[in-house]
């Protein structure tokens, strides 16, 4: 089985930053916004919200908290997939093994796919404030509601790039394979 070197590490570690940066960048963006849009109609219609704010920090601190969680939420609820860190391609049985771990778990679970009872896709999320859409392929296995994604663009796979293109390669080899099967 050709695995990935990182399966075993922390893959929050790797999110922790990427949150952080989120979370600050939203965090600061909002108040600018709220500065700018609550100046803005103070000057013209001659009132003191911004006074109020300035009064009131915790007011301000909540309001700019609160699309900063969503934020935040929204960069967990896009990185919580299953990662693809390891595959074989069994020729011989027509069997694809792949073993996979989701974003929170270390614990590693292998799964065994006949060539012809899966199908795949490509993905490729928006950018989202700082975070680096993901993209790469989704396995949909048809007798379950499963899917594992084999992303290209993060540190999974990073420091093994023939055996992503391998991967990438095979999967294309064996759906037309499968296309041609179905078409006969």
């Amino acid at each position: 089985m050709i695995s990935s070197k990182t399966k075993n590490e922390n893959y929050l570690a790797y999110l922790f930053l990427e949150i952080i940066v989120v979370g600050v960048i939203t965090f600061i963006g909002t108040g600018f916004i709220l500065f700018y849009t609550i100046a803005k109609t103070d000057t013209s219609g001659n009132t003191r919200r911004l006074q109020y704010l300035f009064d009131n920090p915790l007011v301000f601190g909540a309001i700019c908290l609160a699309p900063t969680l969503i934020a935040v939420g929204f960069l967990l609820h896009v990185r919580n997939r299953n990662y693809i860190v390891g595959y074989l391609f069994d020729t011989q049985n027509k069997l694809l093994r792949l073993e996979y771990r989701g974003l929170r778990k270390k614990s590693l679970t292998t799964i065994e796919v006949a060539l012809n009872a899966f199908s795949s896709k490509s993905f490729q999320e928006r950018k989202v404030l700082t975070n680096q859409p993901y993209k790469g392929r989704s396995i949909l296995i048809a007798d379950s509601k499963l899917q594992l994604d084999f992303v290209v663009n993060n540190f999974i796979w990073e420091e093994q790039p023939r055996e992503k293109v391998f991967f990438l390669e095979e999967l294309e080899r064996v759906e037309r394979a499968s296309f041609s099967e179905k078409e006969s």
